[in-house]
């Protein structure tokens, strides 16, 4: 998979990477306004910028929720994808698709093929329940 610019334990550990997007290795963009800012290895600016200019703002690309219930959406979004275009379960397992799904959200873990099976399963039920 390609490299990431922005370090993922940083990445993952800080609420703020939400709003900010790393250009180059000393540089971030505020996904709010576009505002560059110097990227020292910390996040200290980036708060900082936060806090004066967008305190109560969300993201405009990302809806308001919370990380697992961001996973269950995209969860969700994969079991739909599956079941509309028959794509087998081991699609989990494609090069192509892990990075696609790694381009789209790159703290995202794809489920299990067995996994993704269950989930189908269930969606599965719940429909032939609503029917019965």
């Amino acid at each position: 998979m390609p490299q990431e610019m922005e370090p993922a334990r940083k990445r993952k550990s800080s609420p703020v990477w939400e709003y900010f997007e790393l250009t180059a290795h000393n540089k971030v963009r505020c996904l709010l306004c576009d505002t560059l800012l110097t990227y020292s290895n910390n996040t200290s600016s980036m708060f900082r910028h936060y806090r004066a200019l967008h305190k109560h703002a969300q993201p405009a690309n990302r809806p308001d929720t919370s990380q697992s219930s961001r996973k269950a959406m995209v969860d969700e979004a994969v079991v739909n994808m599956v079941i509309k275009v028959s794509q087998p379960f081991s699609v989990v397992k494609d090069v192509g698709f892990r990075e696609l799904m790694h381009i789209m959200d790159p703290n995202y873990v794809l489920p299990s093929r067995k996994a993704l099976k269950a989930m189908v399963d269930i969606k599965y039920q719940k429909a032939r329940e609503q029917v019965q």
